[in-house]
């Protein structure tokens, strides 16, 4: 019903300013999403023929205008989730994000005022009346053909939010960005764009169902570095081959990041995991060597990432809960391969789910992690089952009860550092099966209380 109303608002919008002397124009990502068939939460209108004032006094009789973009000749309808703006031309006058020199002119061309857009895929136009496509630079037919292609001219380059832009772009719509592209994107520096803006695009690319494309663009942008150096760490960094024929940490880390975009909505917190995945193996790049045998080993790499991946999402921005979880995802996860390796007993798992901030996203990351190994990581399916039938067990474990302090305290022990310490033993020797109250009179046993 939502979209049925913004539609309608549009169509009455269109054609009030027709009746002034007007056309107007869909432009930009909901034009492109609609090419595509997806759904768009915000309609972006350029009105042409009507100077600022005029689209503003348009703007107010369909709701209530949110004039903070007045200066530039843009007006938002609130309620609507639309953008009404006078075409424009923008000219870069500084370094930081919104130094721009704006100029709305409303008999600007199309064309003119498409070529301010990033890529052509979003400088398609369509007449809000009519439905007519107006193409200036073929984005309709790169969409079909799935390639990411810049706009043409000097102003491309003005933006270095774009290579993060075009990597998510890429990532979200399945697209290839074409050489002359990433040429241009080379030339650009992205260390000046603050945290904030980074991380928004990232956060679209994650939430998709292909972020490992939105890191591949920007390696091939040369662009991981300074915001993901220790991603870029991993680039070259072999493993052995009869674990990992799929190649590099790096090109592991994305086969791994890939497969959990596919399994997140089986997870318990879907954007914290794949975060996880992403991170994982960041110790890789510091602690690889090659071994006596003459292979290469990476052992430790699970804790050695610990401090990398916090010093990579930190430097981003991204919230203290998901970088925990990561820290705790990258800490376990090789701990999760070994107890389906060796099939340990039920109690072995219950003591490292204890230690999971989320053990059913534990065992489903083990299990990414091993899909993640190209043609090995075929016993992927085994080892999920396995690793969610101990997570069961773990659940059942818990809510049959567990040893408590009051149960110490009652039996003769003191508040204190000592407490605690004895219920970390009972808790220990009940997840490793014992009755919880045997547990709590083992202990108390060796503590002479009875």
């Amino acid at each position: 019903m939502a979209k049925e109303i913004q539609r309608e608002t549009i169509r009455r919008i269109a054609l009030r300013a027709k009746a002034m002397g007007g056309r107007a124009m869909l432009v930009g990502g909901c034009v492109r999403d609609a090419l595509l068939r997806r759904e768009s939460a915000d309609i972006d209108c350029e009105v042409y023929g009507l100077t600022p004032e005029q689209l503003h006094a348009l703007a107010v009789q369909f709701g209530t205008v949110d004039e903070s973009g007045a200066r530039y000749g843009i007006f938002t309808l609130k309620d609507a989730g639309i953008d009404l703006a006078v075409p424009r031309l923008e000219r870069r006058i500084g370094l930081k994000h919104g130094d721009f020199d704006v100029t709305a002119n409303p008999t600007l061309s199309f064309e003119q005022a498409a070529a301010r857009r990033d890529f052509t895929v979003n400088a398609i136009l369509q007449d809000a009346l009519t439905g007519e496509i107006v193409d200036p630079f073929s984005g309709e037919v790169d969409l079909r053909r799935g390639i990411l292609r810049a706009t043409p001219g000097e102003g491309f380059c003005d933006d270095p939010l774009r290579v993060l832009r075009g990597a998510q772009f890429a990532s979200r719509f399945h697209l290839s960005p074409d050489e002359e592209t990433l040429a241009r994107m080379r030339t650009m520096k992205t260390d000046d764009l603050s945290p904030a803006r980074v991380l928004g695009e990232m956060k679209k690319a994650m939430a998709g169902d292909a972020p490992d494309v939105f890191f591949d663009v920007l390696r091939q942008a040369g662009a991981l570095e300074p915001w993901f150096g220790e991603l870029a760490a991993l680039i070259d960094v072999p493993q052995p081959s009869c674990y990992h024929p799929e190649g590099d940490a790096y090109i592991h880390s994305m086969l791994v990041l890939h497969a959990a975009a596919q399994k997140k909505a089986q997870a318990e917190k879907p954007e914290a995991f794949v975060y996880a995945a992403l991170t994982h193996d960041l110790g890789k790049a510091i602690s690889t060597t090659r071994g006596e045998d003459g292979e290469w080993h990476a052992n430790g790499h699970e804790n050695t990432g610990v401090p990398l991946a916090r010093a990579m999402l930190g430097r981003l921005g991204v919230g203290k809960e998901i970088i925990a979880y990561c820290e705790n995802m990258c800490r376990l996860h090789m701990r999760a391969h070994v107890c389906y390796y060796v099939q340990v007993e039920a109690g072995r798992t219950n003591l490292l789910f204890d230690e999971s901030v989320c053990p059913h996203d534990l065992a489903l990351l083990a299990a990414c992690d091993t899909m993640g190994k190209g043609s090995a990581g075929g016993d992927a399916p085994k080892e999920e089952a396995f690793l969610m039938g101990r997570v069961k067990i773990y659940q059942e474990t818990i809510a049959g009860g567990m040893p408590s302090g009051g149960m110490l305290l009652a039996g003769g022990m003191k508040p204190g550092p000592e407490l605690a310490k004895a219920l970390g033993e009972a808790r220990r020797r009940a997840l490793l099966g014992e009755d919880a109250q045997e547990a709590v009179k083992a202990v108390l046993k060796q503590r002479k209380f009875e």
